[in-house]
């Protein structure tokens, strides 16, 4: 993750509150701010994702891709679909776009 997904939850943070909340909390914001800013990269990479996920916004996502993903696997396993070469792929895309 870089600069701008910090930047992102930092304005979560501090705008998605409602107002009234904010004035109350608002020194609590920003305590919670310049702490954050004193963690390591790898621990504000872990904040950032707990904080994003607790918005619930992507709810199922990551199980759907996880159901697609065991259906692709079991067509692969049952020979529903065959696997090809990874350089014959490549020569049909390339044939398409021509």
């Amino acid at each position: 993750m870089n600069g701008f997904v910090y930047i992102c939850i930092i304005w979560l943070i501090v705008h998605c509150i409602n107002f009234t909340e904010t004035l109350v909390m608002g020194s609590q914001l920003e305590l919670l701010e310049a702490e954050a800013l004193k963690l390591s990269s790898f621990d504000r990479t872990a904040l950032a994702q707990l904080l994003l996920s607790s918005l619930d916004e992507g709810a199922g996502i990551e199980e759907a891709w996880d159901i697609e993903t065991a259906r692709k696997i079991a067509d692969i396993e049952n020979g529903v679909v065959q696997l090809i070469p990874l350089t014959d792929a490549l020569a049909q895309v390339r044939a398409a776009l021509k």
